[in-house]
């Protein structure tokens, strides 16, 4: 027994030795990065003891420019953000320089170039987007092979509640992130499956599935009118409205399709309601616009198309902005100065919480129910 014994014993110390040396206690262990302190106040922190400078940037400042942390003795630096309204935020930490995902809070956005943080402050007016008790609907990860492309490609793709059992197909809203985004944007800081699941349950909507590409398949950024430049549309025709219509149970008629996009995506969405208003029945372009020489280039190289009668056979084009402090705000009025100028009719809508998911959540829980109408 003891010639058994003693090996054990001495295997079970040389592993304890083999173990390496927990790190001493530190503020993190414990570390609250978002706290609720108050009606509206939430205190943001993050440890950093080594650091001789941390911003942050969120879109909950009224300015969007750094706020400065304080430095507390034991490496802890804060901030205080007051009047706030329950709603869903994201926020970036810039530690000495350097943009610093925040490892204490798992809830992040991602984008093109890395992932930023959120938070949500409950309430009543962040109800639109809450995760509530009722039927919820299924967001899938889609890879798919893209013959304009080359190479595989990701979209998001949300089927409403009880979608499995539905007779019949459902109309499709094809929703389009910002630049610098990417195709998990709207349902991670837009929320979009939880706002439809509780308009949904409240039956103000009609179901429908939405899908979620993503919007630059090539480097760089197109603004410019035309559908010709940008991979985008070809992509978009040629590989993933095939692809969703032979995979997914939804109406191939026009008037059951509905195309929305913000910021970039948004002149996306304008583009597509002039040059290509055949596919969709429902354009919605978010906190977008021409940019002035684009603008000018759209009349000047481009007057038949402002004159093609179809684009006001659409069911709704709705315009929506962020308020003033949007900025898009000036290029959304010259656009619509120049619809006005070749009798394009439009409808325009306003929340004003600047250029963010703020307003583009919004936005959504406002233009679903308008969709599908019969």
């Amino acid at each position: 027994m003891r010639k058994i014994l003693i090996p054990v014993l001495l295997l079970l110390a040389i592993a304890a030795k083999a173990q390496p040396p927990r790190p001493s206690p530190t503020p993190n262990d414990t570390l609250q990065a978002i706290r609720v302190v108050g009606d509206g106040i939430v205190l943001l922190s993050i440890y950093a003891p080594k650091a001789t400078s941390v911003t942050v940037l969120g879109d909950f400042l009224k300015e969007y420019k750094p706020l400065a942390l304080s430095k507390a003795d034991n490496g802890v630096w804060s901030v205080t953000i007051t009047d706030l309204l329950p709603d869903v935020y994201t926020y970036d930490f810039t530690v000495d320089g350097i943009k610093t995902f925040d490892p204490k809070n798992p809830q992040y956005k991602e984008g093109e170039n890395g992932l930023s943080n959120i938070f949500e402050l409950t309430g009543t007016e962040a109800d639109y987007c809450a995760v509530k008790n009722v039927p919820h609907g299924k967001v899938e990860t889609v890879w798919f092979a893209s013959a304009v492309m080359g190479n595989t490609c990701r979209m998001h793709v949300y089927t409403p509640p009880g979608y499995e059992k539905m007779k019949g197909n459902l109309p499709t809203l094809y929703l389009q992130h910002g630049g610098g985004d990417n195709d998990a944007a709207w349902t991670t800081a837009g929320k979009a499956n939880f706002i439809l699941d509780n308009l949904l349950a409240e039956g103000k909507i009609t179901p429908m599935v939405i899908v979620m590409p993503m919007g630059h398949p090539s480097p760089g950024f197109h603004m410019e009118p035309g559908i010709d430049a940008d991979p985008y549309y070809k992509q978009l025709f040629t590989d993933i409205m095939p692809y969703i219509e032979s995979h997914y149970k939804v109406s191939v008629k026009r008037n059951d399709k509905a195309f929305a996009g913000l910021s970039m995506g948004g002149i996306q969405a304008l583009n597509i309601a002039l040059f290509a208003p055949e596919k969709f029945g429902y354009v919605l372009p978010l906190s977008t616009g021409y940019f002035p020489a684009q603008l000018k280039s759209l009349e000047d190289k481009y007057s038949a198309v402002l004159k093609n009668p179809a684009i006001n056979t659409l069911q709704l084009f709705w315009i929506a902005m962020g308020g003033e402090k949007d900025i898009a705000y000036q290029n959304g009025l010259n656009v619509n100065a120049l619809f006005d100028k070749y009798g394009i009719k439009y409808t325009t809508n306003t929340y004003a919480a600047a250029h963010t998911f703020i307003t583009w959540r919004h936005n959504l829980y406002e233009f679903a129910p308008l969709l599908f109408k019969k």
